[in-house]
């Protein structure tokens, strides 16, 4: 959205909570867009280091331009905290978010505006902005995506004991807002080992930035904080193969019967790749079958199909899938999409494969707004009870069990 309204060279009011990344947002935007970030906090300012001071020149008066205001190039202009400032630099402000001028100031043609603000609520001691001056703007309410977020924590060194809080508690962000997390992480990482041993200093400290419920969730994990890896495991993901260090890492793990090693490979990833942060990661084209297939090929069996059920299940993950829904409702008997199901089948480092297209197709069938035509489709319920037949039996259960549920009925081959 801010991408589009950059090329439209529209303004954008970006409201949510403080502390989820707004500022962040448009900065790695900006990164993408190949453009500059100039950034002003009005909360801080005052009205001279917005419009500038007045001189006199030939018995006129002029305002000498700031030197924080672009002049050419092309970039967002972040403003941040509107609603936290002062009358006397909202109203400034906001001929520069709406009309891209400011006295004989012209905001460049390359360059557009962002401003931040938090909700009108009680938590927030704001200054209300009026309906009709909203109306100017691109108006985007943001908040804090766990699955985002923790996307982004794996990619950007977040304490463990953070990060598995976070794959526990679906409401990690609803009390805390991400920059308090990450500024929780950075002093965990500060503490020395014997720090660490001290309970009351890591309840002191953590207390100043978490609730006690929190930091007692936090602490209860203690155990589990260290790794004996020497990687991240996420980086397996996208780019393991059989010829990659990584690879050759894992193999010497096996021979010198290190299987401590793969047990945490395992259960590092087993729950990232069935939180709903694997969605942001294929997205970002940081879960690549081809790695995700070579590294269980070096996993034993029961490690593997850990793994495999992980990401199998995963509704966030089944843009993976290589057969659509609708390659299993029409004429699939004898199709291309059955000769690869078989192909999957025999192949066990690739029966997730076919997990990904089932929860697909139990995701595609439960669309209410599909549901009329399938029950009244003959060919679809024939499509399905030859489906049916094809697929491993926990995958062809969990098929049942949501056809079962939206009230179709399939069709067996023969009847």
């Amino acid at each position: 959205m801010l991408s589009v309204a950059y090329r439209a060279r529209r303004a954008v009011l970006l409201e949510g909570p403080t502390g989820i990344g707004k500022s962040e947002i448009v900065r790695h935007v900006a990164e993408e867009l190949g453009i500059a970030t100039a950034i002003l906090d009005l909360s801080l300012l005052e009205p001279p280091d917005l419009v500038g001071l007045p001189i006199v020149k030939d018995d006129r008066t002029h305002y000498a331009l700031p030197s924080v205001l672009p002049r050419e190039g092309a970039g967002i202009l972040l403003l941040e905290e509107l609603n936290r400032a002062e009358r006397y630099i909202q109203q400034p402000a906001l001929q520069l978010l709406s009309a891209r001028r400011l006295h004989e100031y012209e905001l460049p043609p390359g360059w557009t505006c962002v401003a931040t603000v938090n909700p009108q609520t009680a938590e927030y001691h704001v200054t209300a902005l009026d309906k009709a001056l909203r109306a100017r703007f691109l108006q985007v309410n943001v908040r804090a995506d766990r699955g985002a977020w923790l996307a982004w924590a794996q990619t950007h060194d977040l304490h463990p004991g953070i990060v598995a809080l976070a794959h526990a508690h679906e409401r990690i962000l609803e009390d805390v807002p991400p920059r308090t997390w990450a500024y929780a992480s950075e002093l965990l990482r500060a503490f020395s080992p014997a720090e660490l041993a001290d309970g009351m200093l890591l309840r002191d400290a953590l207390g100043g930035y978490l609730p006690a419920a929190w930091v007692e969730a936090l602490l209860a994990s203690r155990d589990s904080w260290g790794s004996r890896l020497s990687f991240d495991v996420r980086e397996l993901l996208a780019t393991y193969s059989p010829e990659s260090p990584r690879a050759r890492e894992i193999a010497g793990f096996r021979e010198r019967g290190e299987t401590d090693r793969l047990d945490e490979i395992v259960s590092r990833l087993a729950p990232l790749l069935a939180g709903p942060e694997a969605g942001v990661l294929v997205a970002q084209k940081q879960l690549v079958l081809g790695s995700f297939e070579a590294l269980l090929a070096d996993l034993p069996g029961d490690q593997r199909e850990k793994l495999q059920e992980a990401l199998g299940s995963n509704v966030t993950a089944t843009s993976l899938a290589d057969i659509e829904p609708n390659d299993f409702l029409t004429r699939f008997a004898g199709s291309a999409a059955e000769k690869k199901l078989a192909a999957w089948r025999a192949d066990p480092v690739k029966r997730h494969r076919i997990s990904l297209a089932v929860t697909a197709l139990r995701t595609f069938v439960e669309q209410p707004a599909r549901l009329p035509e399938l029950k009244k489709s003959n060919m679809a319920r024939t499509c399905l009870g030859h489906v049916l037949t094809q697929l491993p039996d926990p995958d062809a259960m969990a098929l049942v069990e949501t056809l079962k549920r939206v009230g179709i009925t399939p069709v067996r081959p023969g009847t």
